[in-house]
């Protein structure tokens, strides 16, 4: 069954993937470390960050954990395939430290002893930069390695006091160069100087929101840094704020679905959906919905493949995934895998006659399609998948208010997801034929918008013509009250003191404000 779903899928996918121009990835995370405290993020954040660029149309060239040697090579390999690149992309997450204004990003087998060890043990990224300057047109580097870095204090001190100066905590501003291109954008995961979060779930929050915001279609790279600029502010209740820097002809865009709008735009490269024609539409929550969900559905239906391959952890399920993805988004993964499984003696099968999904490739079953699992079933919600989401509190108030509209009665919307809110979730779910979880994933938050597109925008509606009416009335109130005679507002004020207490109105009010802070603190 696994192997006649994946040739199914690798059927449907055949003969859709666009034409795109060249772009190429250089995706690094290291966490493992040897000589210093292990980072939990890393590891996750490339992998994801891998796949998605794939689903963008990149070539990447891809690493986790990653030793000295281990990182030259992948520098190198990168430098060879980004040659006359028309996108070149550096994604790197895990430590790094600056020395006399220099960055420097750190394998997980470097020990950092004294200055000796900067230039045999760690890799600039002015290195890896110039290695993106050749004949490329537009240069991208993402660093989410400002991280608390241990190795940088143990150098400090062994430097001494006068030399140690030019130790810097954080990452040390890049400053773009003129390269002939169309451009550069340079992003740290905070500002220069500065110490970025870990984060509290399997991604950081820099990279949660970098991949969450990325691929949206016809959003140009400047919008889309400027939206995880924000993400990042608010999940960190203001600690972190991305530094970015970027220095464009014009807008670049990494996910052009649809005809060039007027004006100047660069580096589109083609397409990552099918170009549909110009028509009249009535409902733009509607429209949006319908553009975004079905690759969505299909990034959780390639997740779902190989989250099923991994759960197994064989090498004929890993081919079975090559087999139908020889160019996937984990199909590094995949061979690494293979290769880690062979080495600990467990042999791949070498007849192609008898790989499970080569055998399925090549003879589809007719009926095989109607074994496609739907992600929004299929795919348990976890704590984890939601976590995914990066959903802010704001984010969440929506998702309140969208169950609300669905039906299910969690309550006045405030951000806080306690019991109410997971009851209704599992009574959404299970209306909807999900396992009962309690907990989101992707395709399932994207059904619930779907579901009640048109209820929240009447909503939102309603919400603002309620705002303008308590302001206009405001406004009138305020015009009045100033049109009173001074003496009455004297009388009232002696009336409301004189009694060492508080007037029947007065008294509703702050009984009303501690109500609503009582209730607010409840999670619903």
């Amino acid at each position: 069954m696994f192997t006649r779903m994946i040739a199914v899928l690798a059927i449907l996918i055949a003969g859709t993937a666009p034409a795109l121009a060249k772009r190429v990835a250089l995706v690094i995370g290291n966490g493992a470390y040897e000589h210093t405290i292990p980072l939990p993020n890393p590891s996750n954040d490339a992998e994801l960050m891998a796949a998605k660029l794939r689903s963008l149309g990149f070539e990447v060239v891809a690493g986790q954990d990653q030793t000295y040697n281990d990182m030259r090579r992948s520098v190198l390999d990168f430098a060879k395939k980004a040659y006359g690149a028309e996108i070149a992309v550096l994604f790197y997450a895990g430590h790094g430290m600056q020395v006399g204004g220099q960055n420097l990003l750190i394998p997980i087998d470097a020990k950092i002893e004294d200055e000796t060890s900067l230039d045999f043990e760690t890799i600039s990224v002015d290195f890896i930069m110039r290695q993106m300057s050749k004949d490329v047109k537009v240069q991208m580097v993402f660093l989410d390695a400002c991280r608390d870095n241990p190795l940088a204090r143990t150098l400090a001190r062994r430097m001494g006091p006068s030399r140690s100066a030019n130790l810097g905590s954080g990452l040390a501003e890049i400053k773009v160069e003129e390269t002939g291109g169309e451009g550069s954008v340079i992003a740290f995961a905070t500002s220069p100087g500065d110490v970025a979060l870990d984060g509290d779930g399997k991604n950081s929050p820099f990279t949660s929101a970098l991949i969450r915001h990325i691929d949206t279609p016809n959003a140009s790279i400047q919008t889309v840094m400027t939206r995880v600029t924000g993400d990042v502010y608010d999940a960190t209740e203001k600690r972190q704020r991305p530094w970015v820097n970027a220095s464009l002809i014009g807008e670049v865009f990494l996910n052009k679905s649809t005809a060039s709008a007027e004006g100047t735009e660069v580096a589109s490269l083609g397409t990552t959906t099918t170009t549909v024609p110009d028509q009249a539409v009535t409902n733009a929550a509607v429209s949006a919905a319908a553009t975004t969900s079905q690759p969505n559905l299909d990034w959780e239906r390639e997740k779902l493949i190989w989250e099923a391959a991994k759960s197994s952890d064989t090498v004929a399920d890993y081919e079975s995934y090559l087999a139908a993805y020889p160019k996937g988004t984990f199909a590094d993964f995949a061979r690494n895998s293979i290769k880690r499984l062979s080495n600990g003696a467990q042999v791949a099968a070498v007849n192609p006659a008898t790989t499970p999904g080569a055998a399925a490739a090549a003879n589809p079953t007719n009926g095989a399609a109607a074994s496609l699992p739907n992600p929004q079933t299929a795919i348990p919600g976890t704590a984890e998948t939601e976590a995914a989401l990066g959903w802010n509190r704001t984010a969440r108030r929506e998702v309140q208010t969208r169950l609300n509209l669905a039906g299910h009665n969690v309550g006045r919307p405030d951000g806080a997801f306690g019991p109410k809110t997971r009851a209704g979730v599992v009574a959404w779910q299970t209306q909807n034929g999900m396992v009962p979880t309690g907990f989101f994933t992707a395709a399932q938050h994207l059904l619930l918008n779907s579901q009640t597109t048109a209820q929240y925008t009447a909503y939102i509606a309603e919400i603002k013509r309620k705002q303008q009416a308590a302001a206009t009335s405001r406004s009138t109130t305020t015009r009045r009250a100033n049109t009173t005679p001074q003496r009455t507002t004297n009388t009232t004020r002696r009336t409301n003191n004189g009694g060492g207490g508080l007037n029947p109105a007065g008294a509703a009010f702050i009984g009303g404000v501690v109500g609503g802070i009582l209730g607010g603190a409840i999670g619903r």
